[in-house]
């Protein structure tokens, strides 16, 4: 095992499995392939839609996630929420009317937004830099300039953000941890942080990337499904970890 594998390569692998008398029972999932399901205008969208309904849900192999993944998938709608509120507010026909220097600061940072993703390709959601930089304004400004701002975020992110975990639920992705009765059989030891520290100090990869590889581990899952280069350079550079897969494209990316 430890091997990055294309999506095209999907058959022929689990019918490796299978012959090898390997069970695929499930699959986790990383942060970006539950976001890129969700959110159409990713790259990979459809592909990865048809790969997950095609190739793994049809052949009965559940999803699943990590505390780590669902996280990242939150902060992820909380930003493009917040950024699609804030683009709202300064709009004329918006229900909160904002002073001239709440104005000028979001058009000044959606300006800069609007260059990137002309030139860098960059989905159209604010840093979270810049969501703090335009909360600081608002905030700076005493009682009412926070009032202003508590109202954006009960207008346009209380509700949303549940719906986007609902939405979550809906993918049948489901939540991997020890402590779920449905789902401990398929642990084989527990999740430890010096694990994850191993994984991390190996390739010097993000310490999400490596708890998802530490969950694999730690599991009967044969794979993971991801499309972080990081989860690529891990692998490949410990034979000892399990299965990859990735798109076709990043995979020659990586080779």
């Amino acid at each position: 095992m430890g091997i990055v594998v294309r999506f095209s390569d999907f058959d022929n692998y689990f019918n490796d499995l299978i012959s090898k008398g390997v069970k695929a029972e499930g699959t986790i999932l990383d942060a970006n392939i539950i976001v890129t399901l969700s959110y159409s205008p990713k790259k990979f969208h459809t592909r990865l839609n048809d790969f997950i309904d095609k190739k793994i849900l049809s052949r009965g192999i559940k999803l699943f996630t990590t505390v780590n993944t669902t996280q990242e998938y939150l902060e992820f709608y909380r930003r493009l929420l917040l950024t699609e509120a804030l683009r709202t507010s300064i709009s004329p026909d918006s229900k909160i009317k904002l002073p001239i220097n709440k104005r000028s600061v979001i058009r000044l940072f959606s300006g800069n937004l609007e260059t990137r993703e002309k030139t860098q390709g960059a989905d159209p959601i604010f840093s979270d830099g810049d969501i703090k930089k335009i909360r600081k304004v608002f905030c700076s400004s005493g009682p009412v300039g926070m009032k202003l701002w508590k109202a954006i975020c009960e207008e346009f992110l209380v509700k949303q953000l549940h719906v986007e975990y609902k939405v979550l639920q809906k993918l049948d992705v489901n939540y991997l941890s020890t402590y779920k009765d449905d789902v401990k059989e398929f642990f084989k030891r527990k999740i430890t942080w010096e694990e994850a520290i191993d994984l991390c100090t190996d390739m010097g990869i993000g310490f999400s990337d490596a708890m998802i590889l530490n969950a694999l581990e730690a599991t009967d899952l044969p794979f993971a499904i991801s499309m972080d280069t990081d989860m690529a350079y891990a692998v490949m550079g410990n034979p000892n970890l399990k299965d990859v897969f990735m798109p076709d494209e990043i995979v020659e990316k990586v080779m």
